[in-house]
């Protein structure tokens, strides 16, 4: 699974991955991340025991891969990619810029997107809808360009521990920017939206639900692809079957290729490895969703 993690210079997306690696590594309710990389692992843990110290990272420069396994009681579920990218790149041209031009085409490609925002910078300063807005046009382009695949975006607004979250109304300013996308989404069926209050500091707030979320749906995708394909095998099993007779299975053994017989099974024995791979997928899931029964979706 593919998750392209966006948004504009400090909004804190450097901070967020190490704090999420933290946080997921230590394990939430039988989830956890791994990582094979010991560079990333080591990178990682430094800088979110710095952050949680008050020391935060330098912004990103550059678009970085980070390869990430969910793991679920210990077994690995679900790998994935985390991308990153500087913030630069949602302004820049694609013409002009080459990280522009490899954004725009990792958005289309992704199974999940995480789109970042200030929320203390949207509420505090003018002009700030501007900057939201090309990162709308940008997703919005994206997922009209990639058919009716199951894909999970998540809108995490950041810094939400320098806000009154009491006052009346601060939820609806600061998703009004995106009312448009999260309508487009909500009429799909495909396209699953939730919104995150995050705070990426020294006491981290709500920093596993975007991985979560979008990973429930990564779950849920292979699922179903795994179904799909099940259905095919036992429906082509079928149709080999009504093929089989005695005269079949002589001629077959005569010519020395396989019987209708013998392709029946070979389906149902495809068909019963699809399943023992889809098999240990329920429980997460029906855990997860459970864990995120009380998220903001649309």
């Amino acid at each position: 699974m593919d998750i392209v993690m966006l948004g504009h210079s400090a909004a804190g997306k450097t901070t967020y991955v190490s704090l999420m690696y933290a946080a997921m590594r230590d394990g939430i309710q039988g989830f956890s991340l791994r990582t094979d990389d010991v560079h990333v692992h080591g990178a990682l843990t430094s800088a979110a025991e710095a952050v949680l110290r008050g020391r935060y990272p330098d912004m990103s420069s550059r678009r970085q891969v980070f390869e990430f396994v969910l793991q679920y009681q210990g077994r690995d579920v679900l790998p994935f990619r985390w991308r990153d990218y500087r913030g630069g790149a949602l302004t820049e041209r694609q013409a002009d810029s080459p990280q522009a031009g490899q954004l725009q085409q990792d958005l289309v490609e992704a199974q999940g997107i995480v789109v970042f925002v200030d929320a203390h910078r949207l509420l505090t300063h003018s002009g700030s809808d501007r900057y939201t807005r090309r990162m709308t046009v940008l997703v919005q382009r994206a997922l009209e360009a990639r058919g009716d695949q199951l894909t999970p975006l998540v809108i995490a607004f950041t810094k939400s521990d320098l806000l009154d979250l009491d006052r009346p109304g601060l939820l609806e300013r600061l998703v009004e920017p995106f009312d448009g996308l999260i309508a487009g989404v909500a009429r799909t069926q495909h396209l699953r939206g939730a919104v995150a209050l995050v705070a990426c500091g020294p006491e981290p707030v709500n920093v596993a639900v975007p991985v979560l979320w979008s990973l429930h749906y990564g779950i849920v995708g292979r699922g179903l692809a795994l179904h799909s394909s099940i259905e095919e095998s036992l429906a082509s099993a079928r149709r080999a079957a009504a093929n089989d007779t005695a005269w079949d299975r002589i001629s077959s053994w005569w010519k020395e290729e396989s019987s209708w017989a013998e392709i029946s099974a070979r389906h149902e024995r495809a068909a019963q490895a699809e399943y023992e791979r889809l098999e240990p997928l329920f429980e997460p899931a029906e855990r997860l969703a459970g864990l995120l029964d009380g998220v903001l979706c649309f």
